[in-house]
């Protein structure tokens, strides 16, 4: 058993980062100043400047640490295997739904406090959201292939808006705090039904 515990400097930074993270809502990320975060997490300048360089060095690692983070789980994920062919027998079609989704929405509550601060409509990192959105679009696609959906059109229309649903599911969900009337298998199955409704448009769709 590890009983090892987060060393002083570990702390330290995520004190730092809660402060800064709390704050965003309220404020701009790139307006909220050293000062105010020292303020709120009960240190010195001086201790900031020793783990950050500003804000921008305290936002970027941040974010790569929870993208490094998501990219570790998710190559965790089994591989489904060989794609299912195009225009299948639906009734042949797997409705389970993909790992993947479980493994975001497990990711997003476990770092809540991070993904709804810097998905923040207004005050949040664009930057961020925009590497996010290219990540998950990798694996929006690969879960795409294996279902069998042809590259066309409508494949990429729909994964525009799938890719916006996962975020803004996630966000909203997040947000309900407490009082959250889904729980994470219903919230993935929700996710799951837009899916699967891709799968019947292709299949309908005439050839």
């Amino acid at each position: 058993m590890n009983d090892k515990k987060p060393g002083k400097g570990l702390l330290t930074k995520k004190a730092i980062a809660d402060s800064y993270l709390a704050m965003i809502p309220s404020n701009m990320w790139d307006k909220i100043t050293v000062k105010e975060i020292c303020k709120t997490a009960g240190i010195t300048r001086g201790t900031f400047y020793l783990h950050y360089n500003d804000i921008y060095d305290l936002m970027e690692q941040i974010q790569e640490s929870l993208l490094t983070e998501l990219t570790k789980r998710y190559e965790k994920l089994p591989n489904s295997g060989s794609p299912a062919p195009f225009f299948e027998d639906l009734q042949s079609f797997d409705v389970t739904p993909p790992a993947m989704f479980l493994t975001w929405f497990e990711f997003c509550k476990d770092y809540r406090g991070e993904t709804i601060a810097l998905l923040d409509r207004k005050n949040g990192d664009s930057y961020f959201r925009s590497k996010l959105k290219h990540f998950l679009t990798i694996h929006i696609n690969q879960i795409m292939d294996r279902d069998g959906l042809p590259q066309d059109g409508l494949r990429t229309h729909f994964s525009k808006i799938f890719l916006e649903l996962h975020l803004m599911a996630a966000q909203t969900w997040l947000e309900e705090g407490d009082n959250q009337f889904l729980s994470t298998d219903e919230i993935v199955n929700l996710l799951n039904t837009m899916r699967v409704g891709a799968r019947y448009l292709s299949y309908r769709k005439p050839v």
